[in-house]
């Protein structure tokens, strides 16, 4: 993870902690680190690198409706890079847009409720992202969290979208091949 500026420390962990809980089923186990952290020595099976771009803290208020454009106009909230057809490891997202999720928390929620909720949003936002990247696909589903778009509403509400076991199986990695064990020859056998 490199991120542009510092995030909100509780946000970091409640996205970290609804990701793996979103990506459990399909047998995906996570180890997060820090860009930052690398030292360049360390062994990994496979590699995804998210960028966040913005704030991700939700300390600051997020945009007016005003400027949000026009009623049903989308707002990317994070891409998945695409390389001739192929899904690439590597997601930016937009943690500015994704704060805009935050207007639909009551008009009382007190900091630690916001900084959970945008981690809650941030985490269904970068699942999303993983699904790509996990299931190697560039298409969306009709439903769940894989579909192409999601509410502001839903990514910060307590029981929000998830994948649908189709999803969850488009993820899971394939099986290690079992490993053929060498036939034994009897002694003194005339095979």
């Amino acid at each position: 993870m490199d991120f542009e500026s510092v995030p909100g420390e509780a946000s970091v962990r409640a996205m970290e902690q609804e990701v793996d809980q979103l990506l459990k089923p399909s047998g995906i186990s996570l180890d997060w680190r820090l860009i930052r952290e690398n030292k360049g020595n360390q062994p990994f099976g496979s590699l995804v690198v998210l960028r966040f771009k913005g704030s991700c803290k939700a300390d600051r208020m997020p945009i007016v409706a005003s400027d949000l454009g026009l009623p049903g106009e989308d707002h990317a909230l994070a891409s998945t890079l695409v390389s001739e057809g192929r899904v690439l490891p590597f997601s930016e997202v937009e943690c500015d847009q994704v704060r805009n999720a935050l207007r639909y928390l009551h008009p009382g929620a007190g900091s630690r409720e916001r900084q959970l909720a945008l981690g809650r949003a941030l985490g269904r936002v970068v699942a999303h992202e993983l699904y790509h990247i996990f299931a190697r696909t560039t298409t969306h589903a009709a439903h769940g969290l894989a579909q192409p778009s999601q509410s502001l509403e839903d990514l910060v509400s307590v029981k929000g979208p998830t994948f649908r076991e189709e999803d969850w199986r488009a993820m899971t990695p394939p099986a290690d091949p079992p490993v053929e064990k060498p036939q034994e020859q009897a002694a003194g056998s005339n095979h």
